[in-house]
């Protein structure tokens, strides 16, 4: 969670003015996390809903909006997700000033049926059905049309945690020059409606439930305009950071996971398969982004050693331009 909105947050009041503008008893409510919102589960008429809080040191409701729309436009599209709902007053977006000139900002969501993957789940069946379900969700995005300008979600490199000198020591010059050169190089890539558009821009097993062989993302906090090999080098990103079943050979388990996930990508969306040699710059991208959303999270004065390890080890990484897996991506071309 930002530093600066853990200063403010008072959860019984916020809760509170929660319960009355959904209509959810206060004892019906229980906690579930607090990464880059805090997130809760609350019962109403009997069914589960998720409940998200975030404040507008980080995000607007204009912007919270942009989310909405894309939601409604995948729902409307036949891909499942969890659909937002509205308060009692009719709005996707409930905002709950702070007492110091912001506010927090609330939305509600469906419960995604099923359950998170495990051990039993992480095979080449759910591999492949990651791949369909993205391909799908590219393949609707092209026909997305943003109907309100003041909703239109973040450009790639206009994301927060990509501005490292705002949170990263100032004397760390080489993980700057890192940043610069490769974000520089990336702005030079092609942009066409075949390659680019509004992506989710986290997917990870965390994000998602499997409900007997379907798949109900959630989360789409961060969707952007990316280029469509970002948002499935994120994946893959996750998904070799944090496996369900630990893998002995991170080359080898590269290559199995992208194979059965292009095979079910090809599916549902047609991606020029030259796009796939960038994996490796964009999962360079994706742990550039991580040092920074550290940096923005931890009080560098008072973490302990463990953290402290953590953050040097990406330094390393990034200064020495190390890959995050030597598989060869052009065996997927």
């Amino acid at each position: 969670m930002h530093k600066e909105i853990k200063k403010v947050f008072r959860e019984e009041k916020v809760l509170a003015e929660a319960a009355g503008r959904y209509g959810f008893s206060r004892n019906q409510v229980r906690f579930l996390a607090d990464a880059e919102n805090y997130v809760y589960e609350f019962i109403k008429d009997n069914e589960p809903y998720i409940l998200k809080i975030t404040h507008t040191i980080r995000r607007s409701a204009d912007y919270m909006m942009g989310e909405m729309e894309w939601l409604r436009h995948l729902d409307e599209g036949g891909l499942s997700v969890a659909k937002p709902i509205s308060s009692l007053n009719g709005t996707e977006v409930e905002e709950v000033p702070d007492g110091n000139g912001g506010a927090f900002l609330l939305r509600a969501y469906e419960k995604a049926p099923g359950h998170k993957v495990d051990e039993s789940d992480w095979n080449e069946t759910l591999f492949f059905e990651l791949g369909r379900y993205t391909g799908k969700m590219h393949s609707l995005t092209k026909s997305y049309k943003l109907k309100n300008p003041a909703f239109k979600r973040q450009e790639w490199d206009e994301e927060e945690q990509l501005m490292l000198r705002k949170y990263v020591p100032e004397d760390q010059k080489q993980v700057f020059q890192q940043a610069d050169e490769l974000m520089n190089e990336l702005r030079q890539l092609p942009k066409s409606r075949d390659s680019y558009g509004l992506v989710h821009a986290d997917l990870h097993h965390g994000n998602f439930n499997w409900d007997q062989g379907k798949i109900t993302t959630f989360d789409f906090d961060d969707i952007g305009y990316n280029w469509f090999v970002n948002d499935i080098s994120i994946l893959l990103y996750n998904v070799l950071w944090y496996p369900v079943v630990p893998y002995e050979n991170k080359a080898v388990f590269t290559e199995e996971f992208m194979t059965h996930f292009m095979n079910g990508y090809r599916e549902e969306n047609n991606l020029d398969a030259s796009w796939l040699k960038r994996i490796p710059d964009f999962l360079r991208l994706r742990h550039m982004l991580i040092y920074g959303l550290l940096h923005q999270m931890f009080d560098l004065n008072s973490i302990g050693t463990e953290e402290k390890e953590m953050l040097a080890g990406f330094r390393r990484d990034i200064e020495n331009r190390t890959p995050i897996t030597e598989f060869d991506f052009s065996k997927l071309v």
